[in-house]
């Protein structure tokens, strides 16, 4: 482990967090979704084409982090691509691990969720800002790009309304 590495160890959760502050992650992520727009050919750079292209970067390293059964250094760069937009999402992934509380322990799924959740609010907003600065609205289908979790709450939410009472409540009546 090289001594910067060693250095942002060392420090306590709450300590990192005073020091690099709540946008940490969001900044990495934030870095990485500019490296995917930068890396895009020229020719066939859109916001559309930019989002696919970090998505894939997203779902290759989420991945190999669901893949971890015991998290040390070597588990969470392993497999690691040799792009800048790969090495900023897994720093991303990798301060957000650290700056978790450790008291009660620390689950690799809970840093994912979190992370997770920057990333789609901040492809949210690129489509917010695509559509500020080029006077195109964003096809219906695609403004939301947390459609699909929606879409499962609202499945899940409506299977529960309309399951059967339990024996009990169905006796009491």
């Amino acid at each position: 482990m090289s001594w910067e590495a060693y250095r942002w160890t060392a420090k306590t959760p709450s300590e990192l967090y005073h020091t690099l502050g709540p946008h940490g992650v969001d900044e990495l992520v934030r870095n990485a979704l500019a490296d995917v727009w930068r890396e895009l050919p020229d020719e066939g750079r859109s916001v559309d084409a930019a989002i696919r292209a970090a998505r894939e970067v997203a779902g290759r390293n989420i991945a190999v982090w669901k893949k971890i059964k015991q998290p040390s250094p070597a588990a969470f760069f392993e497999d690691l691509r040799p792009t800048s937009a790969d090495g900023h999402f897994r720093q991303a992934m990798v301060l957000c691990w650290m700056m978790m509380p450790r008291a009660g322990g620390r689950k690799v799924t809970d840093a994912l969720k979190i992370v997770s959740q920057v990333f789609e609010r901040n492809l949210a907003n690129w489509q917010d800002d695509n559509e500020t600065f080029t006077g195109v609205k964003a096809k219906p289908g695609k403004k939301k790009t947390g459609a699909k979790a929606t879409t499962a709450k609202k499945a899940a939410t409506k299977k529960v309304a309309t399951a059967r009472p339990s024996k009990r409540a169905r006796v009491k009546k």
